[in-house]
């Protein structure tokens, strides 16, 4: 194996484990919604869901109607 074949790929594993570590970190810092679902109720024609933010309190309520 030549030097620069060996050069390569180290260079190669290297840009590997830092593109792993980048997207890792991505993801983490990413997280997720809390949510707590207050109220959920589906109707022939709709539904309502209530659901509640864990980390600030804050509320969302979301309204579907089909379509007759």
């Amino acid at each position: 194996m030549s030097k620069d074949t060996l050069m390569n790929t180290v260079e190669n594993i290297i840009h590997t484990f830092l593109l792993t570590a980048a997207l890792a970190s991505g993801m983490v810092l990413a997280g997720c919604d809390r949510k707590e679902t207050v109220v959920d109720i589906d109707t022939p024609h709709g539904g309502v869901e209530v659901e509640r933010n864990l980390d600030n309190g804050a509320v969302t309520v979301d309204v579907g109607k089909d379509s007759l």
